[in-house]
């Protein structure tokens, strides 16, 4: 962890780039109408953003579980026909605790800022995200950024997801033409919350 305790910092393996690059290629041939339908035709960045999200939730897990000692299932890699598909947390532990995951790739990161966009309003191009769904008190967001050439995930805390809502954290994106179907969460706004919201429950949590 960071003298400043700003993120921790999760290695990754060549295994966990090759499990998320299967995955990645196998969601986006089960999806890519779904894709097409939210007008995403760049088949390259879309697996490449399926890939980050992927690495994402391993780097997140890894901390729950080893850092913190908390029983929490492993990422679910199994890609599942639409009807079956679940828009449950990407991971749960034996609490009943939901973590949603949310990953930005480092590239993204220094051309555009910290940032995680959330589908908000289907307005006929795909789901609501997740986030937006019956939120309560269990549901918690873990803000990751992914640089594969480092193999490193770097998770800047969990924080507890009405609590963001709460405090007007949601916002429309700033590119202007993703308003209509998009929301984002700017990490400068989220990190300057108190240690406890960003931090603290983790703590809590922990069996270690």
């Amino acid at each position: 962890m960071t003298e400043e305790k700003k993120y921790i910092t999760k290695k990754i393996t060549e295994r966990d780039i090759a499990i998320a690059t299967k995955f990645a290629e196998e969601r986006y041939e089960k999806s890519k109408v779904h894709y097409m339908r939210r007008r995403q035709f760049n088949e390259t960045k879309i697996k490449y953003d399926i890939m980050i999200g992927a690495l994402g939730e391993i780097g997140a897990y890894k901390m729950l579980k080893k850092d913190y000692g908390i029983e929490v299932c492993k990422p679910d890699f199994e890609v599942y026909e639409a009807k079956n598909k679940s828009f449950d947390a990407d991971l749960t532990d034996n609490k009943g605790r939901k973590y949603h995951c949310k990953s930005q790739s480092i590239e993204s990161s220094s051309k555009y800022g910290r940032s995680y966009i959330l589908q908000w309003g289907g307005k006929g191009y795909g789901h609501t995200d997740k986030l937006f769904r019956n939120t309560d008190n269990n549901d918690y967001l873990i803000p990751t950024e992914v640089d594969v050439e480092k193999k490193e995930v770097r998770i800047f805390g969990c924080y507890k997801v009405k609590k963001i809502m709460d405090e007007g954290y949601v916002k429309p994106p700033k590119v202007k033409w993703l308003e209509d179907t998009k929301r984002a969460i700017y990490l400068k706004d989220i990190e300057n919350m108190p240690y406890y919201e960003r931090w603290g429950r983790l703590n809590k949590f922990s069996v270690i």
